[in-house]
């Protein structure tokens, strides 16, 4: 017997697909990002990690867990490549890292009188205060060991990573549970928080 049209209409419309990025997001080719997003704040890129780790977080903070691992294990290598390229050409390397943006030579100081106060410890202070990592590591031989400061980079960012995703897999959870939320608005939500957040931060760095 055929169908209606106007039902077979009713049907598509409900039959509610659920998007793919979110799985995308929260599975494997989003721990490679975290880990390819790491590296590249580590080095020369400016928008932290947290930012997706705070998302796929948001969304299955279960599954989030695998990209806080990735994304410092991808510090690790960043401080490697910027520790070695310090090494070899200071002068370049603070330079270049001074070039990326929102990144000032008084950051350079202030981590530079943080080595002296505190050693390694100085490394452990970076995220909370919002000075970029890459400036801890080309800032690094003159004051600590490569292994020194490789072993140190894990905690160092592995914990603000955490606390992050925390935050985000608890707010995420209300936001699904209490307030019906889709992926689309978590993403929307997100969005609208890191906005506001960057927009503050930049404003006063």
């Amino acid at each position: 017997m055929a169908q209606h049209p106007s039902a077979q209409v009713s049907i598509d419309a409900t039959s509610g697909k659920t998007p793919s990025w979110p799985a995308r997001i929260t599975g494997t080719p989003g721990v490679f990002l975290a880990f390819a997003w790491g590296v590249a704040e580590g080095t020369l890129f400016f928008l932290v990690p947290d930012v997706l780790i705070s998302l796929a977080a948001a969304l299955d903070p279960r599954r989030a867990l695998k990209h806080i691992a990735a994304a410092a294990f991808g510090a690790v290598l960043a401080g490697a490549i910027m520790y070695g390229w310090a090494t070899r050409n200071p002068i370049a390397a603070r330079w270049t890292v001074t070039r990326v943006p929102f990144v000032s030579m008084r950051m350079l100081t202030r981590v530079e009188s943080q080595y002296r106060s505190y050693g390694i410890g100085a490394i452990f202070i970076a995220p909370l205060t919002g000075t970029p990592y890459k400036i801890y590591a080309v800032t690094a031989p003159s004051r600590v060991s490569e292994p020194a400061f490789l072993l140190a980079t894990l905690p160092a960012r592995a914990y603000r990573f955490f606390l992050v995703w925390a935050l985000a897999g608890f707010a995420g959870t209300w936001l699904r549970k209490s307030c019906r939320f889709t992926p689309a608005q978590i993403l929307a939500t997100h969005c609208c928080i890191w906005v506001v957040f960057y927009a503050i931060y930049w404003s006063v760095i």
